[in-house]
C-alpha cells in the first residue's frame, strides 16, 4: 500500500467513511460517500476529468495551453523523425540532425531535453554541446527503450536555486514543500528528490507562500484542474517558473520526512468535497 492510500484510509477513519480494498496491493480503494462510491486508484483521485489529466500528462500541450498565462520555460516539441509514414504530416525534421539544428536556431546551451510524457525525472537531461543533444535525443527516441518517447522537447535552461511542489485542490492552496538538496549527492536525475540524501520540507513563510498563490491564480483563473500538485521552480535571481503540472501527485516523500497530518487534512477535504 502506497502512502497515498495510507493517508486516504487514515482521513476516512477520522471521518467515518466507509472505505474497501479491492486489489492485494491494496492500491484501489473505494470510499463510500453519501450512498455513491468513488475509486482511489494508485496515485489518482476521481476529482480530474479524463481531459484534465491528459493536458497534465503532455508536458507540449501543457506548454502550448498555459503559458500565455504564467511563465514557464520557453519550450519546443519534435516528433520522431523516424515515425510511421502515417504521422509524416506531423513532421518539422525529417532527421535528428533536423531536429538538432532546430534546437540550435531557438537556445543557447545549455539546453534541457526530455520526454514529452513520463514522471520522476525519467529520460530528462541538461546537454551542453552538439554531441549531447544528439545523444539525448537518441536516448529519448530509443524504441527499445522503456523510456521511449515519440514526442521529444528542448526547454529553456533555468538557473535553478530552489524547486517546490505546490499542492491545489480546486483552485485553492493548500500546502506547498521544498525540495531540498543541500548536501545530498547528485546520482544522475535532474529531479531534486531522487539525488541521495535528499529531502521535502513544508514551507511556512506566510510571504513566500503569498508570492507562490499570486503567481499561480492566472493559471486557474484560465482552467481550473480540481487536484494538482505544481513543480515551480525559483531561480537565482529569485523569480518563479512553472515546470510542470501532476494531476496524481504523489505523497512519499512529504510524508516520509516531516509525517503524514497534512496529506490526511488534504484527503479529508477531498473527502468533504464529494460530500457536497
Amino acid at each position: 500500500m502506497n502512502r497515498n492510500i495510507q493517508a486516504l484510509i487514515a482521513a476516512c477513519d477520522r471521518m467515518g467513511i466507509p472505505y474497501q480494498s479491492h486489489h492485494k496491493t491494496n492500491n484501489l480503494i473505494s470510499v463510500e460517500v453519501n450512498g455513491r462510491s468513488y475509486p482511489f486508484v494508485n496515485w489518482t483521485t476521481p476529482l480530474n476529468p479524463q481531459s484534465v489529466m491528459k493536458l497534465c500528462q503532455d508536458k507540449d500541450y501543457f506548454y502550448s495551453f498555459y503559458h500565455d498565462v504564467i511563465q514557464m520555460p520557453q519550450t519546443i516539441s519534435f516528433l520522431n523523425p523516424y515515425s510511421d509514414d502515417k504521422y509524416a504530416h506531423y513532421l518539422e525534421s525529417a532527421t535528428i540532425f533536423g531536429v538538432i539544428e532546430q534546437v540550435e536556431a531557438t537556445f543557447t546551451y545549455p539546453v534541457i531535453v526530455k520526454k514529452n510524457r513520463g514522471s520522476w525525472g525519467s529520460n530528462v537531461f541538461k546537454v551542453d554541446n552538439r554531441r549531447s543533444l544528439e545523444k539525448a535525443l537518441l536516448d529519448v527516441f530509443n524504441m527499445n527503450s522503456s523510456k521511449f518517447d515519440f514526442v521529444g522537447l528542448a526547454q529553456r535552461f533555468i538557473d535553478i536555486e530552489t524547486e517546490y511542489r505546490v499542492l491545489y485542490l480546486n483552485g485553492i492552496y493548500q500546502f506547498a514543500y521544498e525540495k531540498i538538496v543541500g548536501e545530498a549527492a547528485f546520482t544522475g536525475n535532474l529531479s531534486p528528490l531522487h539525488w541521495e540524501g535528499s529531502k521535502a520540507q513544508y514551507v511556512d513563510d506566510a510571504l513566500f507562500i503569498e508570492a507562490l498563490k499570486s503567481f499561480c491564480a492566472p493559471m486557474f483563473d484560465k482552467l481550473m484542474i480540481p487536484f494538482c500538485g505544481l513543480d515551480i521552480a525559483q531561480d537565482k535571481q529569485g523569480k518563479l517558473w512553472l515546470i510542470e503540472a501532476n494531476s496524481s501527485p504523489g505523497f512519499d516523500h512529504i510524508i516520509k520526512h516531516e509525517g503524514d497530518e497534512r496529506v490526511v487534512q488534504l484527503y479529508e477535504s477531498i473527502l468533504t468535497q464529494l460530500g457536497s
